[in-house]
């Protein structure tokens, strides 16, 4: 058991090519790709409808439209700028989309009634 004042620092991050190993919109995947991608969003938006909802680490945006369109309201971001060019280049003003870290969003506690984060 963690003592309740045990103090914890936060991770470094490194400079790392996100683009290398991220799934891109617009790059060529497979169908198994694209049915984990649907069922994964799908899944979602049954907690998101009607909600003010925020996906972290976004990537390229696959499937932000689709939450945006369920969601009260829907903001978005990813710790790569390089990676939220492609979002913003699609969406342009449609989403809100913000780069950030998610151990330190920029949204006030208690403001996000669903806050999603996808892994691979």
């Amino acid at each position: 058991m963690i003592p309740k004042n045990q103090k914890f620092k936060r991770a470094t991050v490194v400079d790392t090519d996100y683009i290398s190993v991220t799934e891109i919109a617009g790059n060529e995947v497979t169908q198994e790709q694209i049915d984990r991608m649907c069922n994964r969003y799908y899944w979602a938006g049954e907690y998101c409808t009607g909600k003010d909802v925020v996906e972290v680490a976004c990537r390229s945006g696959q499937g932000l439209g689709y939450l945006a369109g369920i969601a009260r309201s829907f903001e978005a971001g990813d710790y790569s700028d390089e990676i939220l060019a492609i979002a913003h280049q699609y969406y342009g003003n449609r989403i809100s989309l913000q780069q950030f870290d998610a151990q330190d969003m920029p949204f006030a506690d208690g403001s996000k009634d669903v806050i999603i984060l996808f892994s691979e």
